[in-house]
């Protein structure tokens, strides 16, 4: 795949990252969603709230395309466990988002994407705002403020138009490798 198609696909996510957001965050007071996948969605959603940031999103677009490729590969790791949601809609946009995974997989090679996905695994147990997963999902007070504070940075949410596929490429896949493998 040329630079110019993967961009293409990174630009939509990035286009669509408040709305995948805020459709993860959805998850975690729904019914019929397996314990496994909102802990999964509250790692990645503590991600994004930037503490746990690989490239900061100032450095846009590449600091933003990093946050997307963090949603598809959960829904990857959580397909097994989202085919089981009732809610027809829910289940097709998650499903949509574990299409990218493939496009993670070639831009970034073997190694960096077995990096990533190992990142993404262990985003759960991570600490942002002295919250993980097993705190937020245990407490609903706290799952609230997690949510508000979900939503106070989305209100601050500016994409950004990728004008250099082949900058943003090597930009990226740079500071991922950087970041994971060393």
């Amino acid at each position: 795949m040329e630079n110019s198609e993967i961009t293409k696909h990174f630009q939509e996510w990035i286009d669509n990252y408040a709305d995948d957001i805020r459709l993860l965050a959805s998850l975690l007071d729904k019914e019929g969603v397996p314990d496994e996948l909102k802990r999964l969605a509250v790692g990645t959603l503590n991600y994004g709230l930037k503490q746990l940031d690989l490239i900061p999103d100032f450095y846009a677009p590449v600091g933003l395309i990093d946050d997307a490729m963090i949603i598809r590969i959960f829904a990857m790791l959580g397909m097994d466990l989202i085919i089981n949601i009732d809610d027809e809609r829910t289940k097709r946009r998650l499903i949509e988002m574990t299409e990218g995974d493939a496009v993670i997989k070639e831009f970034a090679g073997n190694e960096i994407y077995r990096a990533l996905v190992n990142y993404v695994k262990a985003l759960p147990d991570k600490k942002v705002r002295q919250r993980d997963a097993k705190i937020i999902l245990s407490n609903e007070e706290i799952r609230k403020e997690f949510i508000t504070d979900i939503e106070v940075e989305l209100k601050g949410y500016v994409g950004a138009k990728i004008d250099d596929p082949d900058t943003v490429v090597k930009d990226l896949k740079s500071f991922l490798k950087l970041k994971l493998v060393g």
